[in-house]
């Protein structure tokens, strides 16, 4: 146990101490990681990480009243993403710590409706596709709601009819996922809408990877279904703003197609001697930096900056989907849309594989639905890719030859 500090230090001895500490931590843009992490370049991360130092210690809770030029950032931030996501006029959206809040906060946007236009007397249901993220879960442990995940995946996207089998008369709320976190393709979000507009329910898309991806993509792509409040049975989308948009860690948004709908998710107290305290999510305090973060890199690069970049990344998948299904036993999984992906091996052990590749210092995601390994590619994967495909293929026929075999892993996770 470590006991409370007795005495001061100073801070070049405490500054030395942490360089030390973390000098075996993973760096997160190095380009041999391919877990999750966010890099468009090194101007991209000055502006993100410069204009966040320019707010840090401004409390975002105040904006309003005492931080105009942040509030002018809020307000700016849901505009722009109201278009991105092609909203209609009288879209809206708040601001959160990220995915799992904005997904929590959807649920609870989603209950507090129900309670006005839903005749369900039990346990709030929402039903979700088996490749839903896990926020949902906890979403409904803190809001005591109860969530059902289905079961299969056919073909790796949603099992429709099992959604509509799904629904009883205490489901409030369907997911759709934008894309689901394993395999990087959309879910066909315009049926999903059909069956909860029949059902009269809540229709929520987590689009936390994809909502900076997708609409540029979407250019390039002609595979990728509509997604966003163009399905005009969407209400509401998950979006995360220190992804795929580049801003510093911090700041998500849940995007509602009513901006009135925003009031559900708000808590308010009145009745203490502090006066009125009223909040649109879960935090209270919270550090303007993400805010301003989010808004100079959007501006900084813009439509076109984000294009070229999605284009960029677009042309670099294309090569590792190549170069992985060239390699004998190999197959990528699904059809990839975004810029995470998996594959997998129904001829030898790919955890196996992924043993052998981390032996050669790179960082690779696994999964288990099925067995396989994930990568997720970001600007500084250029330089590596011709390496790493190399190393697969080296690696993949010693395995197959029965050279190398998996450790002994007793539980495997995506990240």
């Amino acid at each position: 146990m470590t006991n409370f500090p007795s005495h001061k230090r100073g801070w070049s001895e405490l500054k030395r101490e942490m360089n030390e500490a973390r000098s075996n931590d993973l760096i997160w843009n190095n380009d041999r990681t391919f877990k999750p992490a966010y890099f468009a370049g090194d101007d991209v991360l000055e502006v993100a990480q410069e204009s966040y130092h320019m707010y840090i210690n401004e409390n975002a809770l105040y904006s309003k009243t005492s931080y105009p030029s942040l509030y002018q950032y809020e307000t700016e931030l849901v505009g722009i993403i109201v278009d991105l996501l092609n909203g209609p006029d009288g879209s809206g959206g708040t601001f959160t710590s990220g995915g799992t809040e904005s997904n929590l906060m959807a649920m609870k946007t989603a209950r507090e409706w129900a309670k006005e236009h839903h005749s369900g007397s039990g346990t709030p249901e929402i039903v979700v596709p088996r490749t839903a993220h896990p926020s949902f879960e906890k979403g409904a442990a803190v809001l005591e709601m109860k969530v059902v995940r289905l079961q299969e995946s056919p073909n790796l996207t949603v099992d429709l009819a099992a959604m509509e089998k799904a629904i009883t008369a205490n489901t409030i709320m369907l997911v759709g996922s934008a894309p689901p976190y394993n395999y990087g393709h959309t879910d066909p979000v315009t049926a999903m809408g059909a069956i909860a507009q029949q059902h009269g329910l809540w229709m929520h898309v987590d689009s936390c990877l994809g909502g900076f991806i997708l609409p540029f993509a979407r250019e390039f792509d002609s595979t990728i279904p509509e997604f966003d409040f163009s399905v005009s049975t969407v209400r509401s989308i998950s979006v995360d703003l220190h992804k795929y948009a580049y801003s510093a860690k911090g700041i998500s948004a849940l995007m509602l197609r009513d901006k009135t709908h925003a009031d559900y998710n708000r808590t308010s107290f009145n009745d203490w001697p502090g006066g009125l305290y009223s909040t649109p999510n879960l935090s209270g305090s919270r550090s303007g930096g993400a805010i301003a973060s989010a808004w100079a890199v959007i501006n900084y690069l813009g439509w076109e900056g984000y294009r070229k970049i999605v284009l960029d990344l677009i042309q670099l998948r294309k090569k590792f989907l190549a170069g992985i299904n060239a390699i004998a036993g190999l197959r990528v999984i699904g059809n990839p849309q975004t810029f995470q992906f998996a594959f997998g091996s129904e001829e030898f052990d790919i955890y196996a594989v992924a043993d052998a590749m981390e032996d050669l210092n790179w960082k690779i995601g696994r999964a288990r639905e099925p067995h396989s390994i994930q990568l997720m590619i970001n600007s500084s994967h250029h330089s590596t890719a011709d390496e790493f495909l190399s190393d697969l293929e080296t690696v993949s026929a010693r395995v197959a030859a029965g050279n190398i075999k998996a450790r002994d892993i007793k539980s495997v996770y995506a990240t």
